[in-house]
């Protein structure tokens, strides 16, 4: 399956941001998103089609996600 990334913030930083569609297999979740983008999936949220979502949620053929550092403070 093919899911489209775009890095937000410093992850993009020293990267390409990803115009093209990862290829992940069939069943993909989350969490291999972030390991084919090389991404440590505790510094990150990811997005997928305007809805944050866990790092096992399952992801489609076609998604749109959108990978942003995750951050603290107040």
């Amino acid at each position: 399956m093919r899911v489209s990334v775009t890095l937000k913030g410093h992850l993009a930083e020293g990267r390409a941001p990803y115009d093209e569609p990862v290829t992940l297999a069939e069943g993909a979740r989350t969490a291999d998103l972030l390991a084919a983008c090389g991404i440590d999936p505790r510094a990150c949220i990811v997005v997928v089609n305007g809805v944050a979502l866990t790092r096992g949620a399952p992801l489609s053929d076609g998604d749109r996600a959108q990978l942003y550092p995750a951050q603290a403070g107040g």
